[in-house]
C-alpha cells in the first residue's frame, strides 16, 4: 500500500491488516461472523476479498485504511454462493470463484457484480489458480477444468488425474503441480 508491506490475514470473525516487518496491526475489520474461515484472502489492486466464514458473504475492502473499521468501510459485498474451503483468484479487473459444491463464478472486482456463472463437474476443497490466461479448477475427483480468464465463461479443456486431489495446483517455471493422495504430479513443459 503505497509502497509499504501489509500482511493480510482473515480470521474466524476479523479481517486484520499488519506491517510484517514489525507485527504492528494498522486496521482490524471485527464482527465479520462465521466462526470459521478456511479461504485465505486475496489481494489485487491494494483491494482485499475475504469470504466469511461457513460460506458466509464474500466482500472487498480498500487496503489503504487505519484503526478499527466497519462495514461501511466495505466496497462491495456479495452472498450469492460463496466458497467455504477455496481461496478467490483475481486476474485484472475479474475475481474467479468455485463453491465447494462445484459453482464457478466471475466478479468484477471494482464493482461485486456477476459477470458469468456456471456449474463445473464435482466437489472442491482446491483453490482456483491462474496460469498463462486460464484459470485451473480443480475437484476432488482429479478432474481439472480449464476455464478462459476472461468476462465471457469459456471452458478450454478438462483433464484428469486417477487420484484424489483436494491441495491446489501450484505454477512454477512453466510447470504446473498437483500434489494427490497417492502421487505428486508435475505437468507440461511451457506455458509461453
Amino acid at each position: 500500500v503505497q509502497g509499504e508491506p501489509r500482511l493480510i490475514i482473515m480470521g474466524g470473525n476479523q479481517l486484520d491488516a499488519y506491517d510484517p516487518r514489525t507485527g504492528k496491526q494498522i486496521w482490524l475489520l471485527p464482527k465479520q461472523v462465521g466462526g470459521r474461515t478456511v479461504s485465505g484472502p486475496t489481494v489485487a489492486d491494494e483491494t482485499a476479498f475475504a469470504t466469511r466464514g461457513k460460506s458466509g458473504a464474500m466482500f472487498a475492502l480498500a487496503l489503504n485504511r487505519r484503526g478499527e473499521l466497519n462495514r461501511r468501510n466495505l466496497a462491495w459485498t456479495n452472498d450469492q454462493g460463496t466458497p467455504d474451503s477455496c481461496t478467490p483468484v483475481a486476474y485484472r479487473t475479474l475475481l474467479f470463484t468455485v463453491s465447494d459444491n462445484g459453482i464457478a463464478r466471475c466478479l468484477d472486482t471494482d464493482s461485486g457484480k456477476l459477470q458469468w456463472k456456471r456449474r463445473v463437474p464435482g466437489q472442491y476443497k482446491a483453490s482456483p489458480v491462474w496460469c498463462a490466461e486460464r484459470i485451473l479448477l480443480l475437484n476432488t475427483e482429479g478432474i481439472c477444468t480449464v476455464i478462459s480468464a476472461s468476462r465471457r465463461f469459456r471452458e478450454l479443456f478438462t483433464n484428469r488425474l486417477s487420484d484424489l486431489t483436494i491441495a491446489s495446483p501450484a505454477i512454477a517455471n512453466g510447470h504446473v503441480y498437483i500434489r494427490g493422495h497417492k502421487h505428486l504430479y508435475c505437468i507440461g513443459s511451457s506455458f509461453r
